[in-house]
């Protein structure tokens, strides 16, 4: 009895402490960057003429050599099942970010504010950039199709995508019952309890669909098994952070690439 209720009480902090996603958490945040980075680059992208199909080889060389420098966070389990879901999901990304700001491509000749430029120190670009990412999460749960028409979730959607999407990983069926069931929760209040933005016009969506992910994203680094972890240290510091809803960056645990900050520091 005392577990069953100890095991509530701990749902019940995560639902508290899950209202909306406030865009507080250092970690996700890095991996919320590094995907719109991606998005950009995209935008960025040249067409290649013909000739230069030769050239393929080199540019994919180039590619990878980029995507070192979009920083995602290091994690303590299914690494290699994220970045596959992730690479799954670029095109439906990109889809829903062209959709939901109208940008299809940035063009040198027009004018216009470009899609990298950003003013670190206006409240309206900040919130317009919070509310576009937003409600990019609610396109994206829609169209695969966890997420109803007005963004709440559907729960037994959530966990048909989520036991397809990790049917590699051997230890995650013991864990995705907890997962939905916390992650839902999440959503839900997410949907009740929507952060409050005081910049006009900005676009309003329902963030039950950022505050999913964020959730997942999570619960998975907390449910790792102990043979499933390469590093026990940096996973250690990282779930602290979790636990402790800690708001500042810990450069030493996961989500943070040592050799990165050397060069930095120099």
């Amino acid at each position: 009895m005392n577990k069953l209720v100890g095991i509530c009480a701990a749902l019940l902090l995560a639902v508290v402490c899950s209202l909306a996603y406030d865009f507080e958490d250092d970690d996700f945040n890095q991996l919320l960057s590094a995907e719109l980075e991606e998005i950009y680059d995209s935008l960025d992208e040249v067409p290649t003429h013909p000739r230069a199909r030769r050239d393929e080889e080199a540019a994919a060389a180039n590619e990878e050599k980029c995507k070192k420098r979009h920083r995602r966070p290091k994690l303590c389990c299914a690494e290699s099942t994220l970045d596959a879901l992730h690479d799954n999901e670029k095109e439906l990304c990109r889809a829903c970010y062209k959709e939901v700001t109208g940008v299809e491509k940035f063009n040198r000749h027009e004018s216009g504010h470009h899609h990298r430029k950003f003013d670190l120190f206006s409240c309206e670009q900040v919130e317009r950039r919070k509310t576009d990412m937003i409600c990019i999460h609610q396109c994206i749960g829609r169209k695969k199709g966890v997420l109803a028409e007005d963004g709440s979730l559907i729960p037994e959607k959530l966990t048909e995508f989520l036991k397809q999407s990790f049917a590699n990983e051997s230890w995650f069926d013991q864990a995705v019952d907890k997962i939905v069931l916390t992650c839902a929760a999440a959503a839900k209040n997410a949907t009740e309890n929507p952060a409050k933005f005081y910049t006009d016009g900005l676009k309003s969506c329902n963030p039950s669909g950022i505050a999913l992910k964020h959730c997942i994203f999570r619960e998975l680094q907390l449910s790792c098994p102990a043979d499933q972890i390469k590093d026990k240290v940096s996973c250690d510091k990282f779930q602290e952070r979790i636990k402790k809803g800690m708001e500042f960056f810990d450069k030493e645990g996961p989500g943070f690439d040592a050799a990165d900050a050397s060069a930095e520091d120099h």
